[in-house]
């Protein structure tokens, strides 16, 4: 018996020996860890544009003769307008458009429809002195040719405001301009030159915007960007280039939610799972984390939130450039999850999987770009509509947690943004 007490000795000195090692191995191995979070989205000026250079029941690009139509649609989310531009044919640099406000398509959250033609004036470019128009249908501009006119050097005035000594019809004797609204965000314009009208009009350059006076401004020179082509010789893709080159789906990142855990715990959501209800809907529909943040906090996890920019003095979310940076301790066995909402979205958040990623791997701590790792979740709580354009609607879901799968044109995930991680 002494001698197997003595053997049950030596092997539980060797068992808390190692435990003792590796708890001493896990010590030193534990550190703090600081994350960086950056938005890396192309910082857009205008949210969707195109141009449209066959008329309707043509099989060619050309004008639009008295009696033809040109026909374009788009997306437009609530606080959206439209602009867009048309050569007046029988003029040196005259052209139909809104104002550079542009023209309102929602009116409290209500799609805008009807006759929108009271809102287009008939424009000078302030590129090409005016000559007198032609007199007729299909007559052209009393020049030889495209840009053989005199410069002007002057300003984007609306003609009525030039008083060159030329008569030119109202607006509503030559075009009609209609706006329908199709759903789902979606708009339709259709400008019919009409029968009696004394001119053609050019194929058609348009732009979706938020900010004020995409193509000109009135009384300033025209900005260099391609409304001098369209308006003297009609020249639309040129200005749709331009604003092609500037336009697309430009999202805020929300304030970062972090929480530590262990292996095979998910804490903020479970795949293919209604949301926990503990808040993860209240931050993927509005990007506030802090009830989350309570729940979790109150489940004794190690959590917190991050939500001002590096350089920024109060909070806010992370716009093309800003980052957020935090910073936690952490040790082997530990795994980190992540959530934050796309803010340009109803219900979409980054995150990692469901169960986090481990910060360790054996003994090497998880180190650099970890981009990868991050996915656009679907929170299955309020319908989708399309990228960026946001409405009132907030229509309930009622589905799952789920990756973004509903088909429209989404980012990846690594084209808004950025994290990295290092151990200190």
């Amino acid at each position: 018996m002494k001698v197997l007490s003595f053997i049950l000795s030596v092997v539980l000195l060797s068992m808390l020996s190692s435990c003792q090692e590796k708890d001493h191995a896990m010590g030193q191995l534990k550190g703090m860890f600081t994350v960086t979070v950056e938005n890396v989205s192309e910082p857009y000026d205008f949210f969707e544009s195109g141009a449209v250079a066959i008329p309707d029941d043509a099989t060619e690009a050309g004008p639009a003769t008295p009696g033809n139509s040109f026909t374009f649609s788009f997306h437009a989310g609530k606080k959206h307008l439209l602009s867009f531009a048309t050569m007046y044919g029988i003029s040196n640099d005259l052209f139909y458009a809104p104002d550079g406000m542009g023209i309102a398509l929602y009116d409290n959250g209500t799609p805008v429809e009807g006759d929108i033609t009271s809102q287009v004036y008939l424009w000078d470019a302030g590129t090409e002195v005016n000559e007198e128009p032609g007199v007729g249908p299909n007559t052209g501009p009393q020049q030889s040719g495209p840009n053989t006119g005199p410069d002007e050097n002057g300003t984007v005035r609306k003609i009525a405001d030039v008083m060159d000594g030329y008569t030119y019809p109202p607006v509503a004797d030559n075009i009609k301009v209609m706006l329908t609204y199709d759903g789902d965000n979606m708009f339709t314009v259709k400008i019919d030159v009409l029968s009696g009208s004394s001119t053609p009009i050019s194929p058609v350059a348009w732009v979706v915007h938020s900010a004020e006076n995409p193509l000109f401004t009135e009384n300033m020179v025209d900005y260099g960007d391609g409304l001098e082509g369209l308006a003297e010789d009609g020249n639309a893709p040129g200005l749709a280039d331009y604003l092609a080159m500037h336009s697309g789906y430009v999202s805020p990142v929300a304030p970062v939610l972090w929480v530590l855990h262990h292996k095979n715990e998910m804490p903020i959501f479970t795949e293919d799972m209604p949301d926990y209800g503990i808040g993860l809907e209240k931050l993927a529909e509005t990007g506030d984390p802090s009830d989350l943040f309570s729940a979790l906090e109150a489940d004794k996890y190690d959590v917190g939130v991050v939500n001002i920019p590096e350089g920024a003095s109060e909070a806010g979310p992370l716009f093309p450039g800003d980052m957020y940076t935090f910073t936690f301790e952490g040790q082997p066995g530990d795994y980190l999850s992540i959530a934050s909402m796309l803010g340009a979205s109803n219900d979409i958040f980054f995150a990692f999987g469901d169960m986090g990623i481990p910060l360790f791997a054996s003994s090497v701590a998880l180190n650099g770009d970890i981009t990868e790792y991050v996915m656009l979740w679907d929170a299955g709580t309020e319908v989708n509509e399309y990228p960026g354009a946001q409405t009132s609607a907030d229509t309930v879901e009622g589905g799952n947690v789920r990756m973004l799968d509903d088909g429209l044109p989404w980012p990846e995930a690594d084209q808004v943004i950025k994290v990295t991680i290092m151990k200190n």
